[in-house]
């Protein structure tokens, strides 16, 4: 029987030009691609923005996050305005945003000194009670890292407090009462300062020279100053500060500009707190007919009895009394 060795037929596959390169190329074209639409977006910007557009679409990515609740987060979110892009942001709803930065140290008096570190309840009168306070709303402002945007300044009559826009982040929606989330934060931080001093106190809202343009009414200037300080008023409220202590809300519209020599600069668009003296509070209550000063009204009385006396007057009283 004849020995029949098996026979071996090997196939070689067929080798494709395709297989040296594999899918690599097609992640590092689509990022390609992605870089190149971002660049457009960038240029198409430019081109079609003006400087104040502009300065609203930087505030606008400085004070906002995709995270954020809402259509915040989503400048191409239609849906709350008119415009295609929607720079302003709905940061008005109280219940459903917190504080970012939480203000403890001048409230637990974890310092070196009792007057220095601990904010005490009561009324601040004096310069030097003021200048403390002072220092209370500074060093909060730093914490929430707002030191360019928060203005102290001690006068006779209070404390003025300076909230205001720069080139980098808005307190307001332009040409709307949207508080930004970062000026709500600010707001939040230091309304427990008006829950531990009882002094009243001014909340007066600003705008720059720009008149307020709509299609869709009358609104002025006015009307817009008005609503961000009680916008401001109902922030602070939700903060923790009594309803009481505010004595007025007031809209001065550009009547009271800081930079006289540029009408429209983000300065000039700004919140004012101002922090009474019981006698700047008597004052201003008394010129608006609250309650009257008894040196004022024992002062009229006695000038009212000083006056001379007429014979007619005597004499219409003689007749009314007969």
């Amino acid at each position: 029987m004849e020995h029949h060795e098996p026979v071996i037929i090997k196939r070689a596959g067929r080798r494709h030009h395709e297989e040296g390169h594999g899918g690599a190329w097609k992640v590092a074209f689509a990022d390609f691609m992605i870089a190149m639409m971002a660049l457009f977006l960038v240029l198409w910007i430019l081109q079609v923005s003006n400087q104040e557009e502009r300065e609203a679409i930087v505030s606008y990515l400085n004070s906002s996050s995709i995270f954020d609740q809402g259509s915040s987060g989503n400048p191409f979110d239609s849906s709350p305005g008119l415009s295609p892009i929607d720079l302003g942001g709905d940061a008005s709803d109280l219940s459903s945003h917190d504080a970012a930065q939480t203000i403890t140290s001048f409230f637990d008096g974890n310092g070196d000194g009792k007057e220095s570190d601990a904010l005490i309840p009561g009324q601040f009168e004096t310069q030097e009670q003021l200048s403390v306070l002072a220092k209370v709303v500074e060093e909060m402002a730093k914490q929430v890292s707002a030191q360019g945007n928060v203005m102290v300044d001690v006068t006779p009559q209070g404390l003025r407090i300076i909230l205001q826009d720069d080139y980098k982040q808005n307190m307001f929606s332009r040409g709307g009462d949207d508080l930004t989330p970062f000026f709500e934060d600010l707001l939040l931080a230091i309304a427990p300062v008006f829950e531990r001093i009882s002094n009243q106190l001014i909340i007066s809202g600003h705008t720059d020279s720009t008149q307020f343009k709509s299609r869709f009414s009358n609104t002025s200037n006015w009307e817009l100053s008005t609503s961000r300080a009680n916008v401001a008023r109902q922030t602070l409220i939700a903060g923790g500060m009594p309803e009481q202590r505010v004595l007025q809300v007031a809209g001065m519209s550009d009547r009271a500009l800081l930079n006289t020599d540029a009408p429209r600069a983000s300065e000039n668009r700004r919140i004012e707190l101002f922090v009474l003296t019981t006698p700047a509070a008597q004052v201003l209550d008394a010129l608006f007919g609250g309650e009257r000063n008894n040196e004022l009204d024992k002062a009229q009385q006695q000038a009212k009895f000083n006056q001379p006396v007429l014979r007619r007057d005597q004499a219409s009283a003689a007749g009314t009394d007969s």
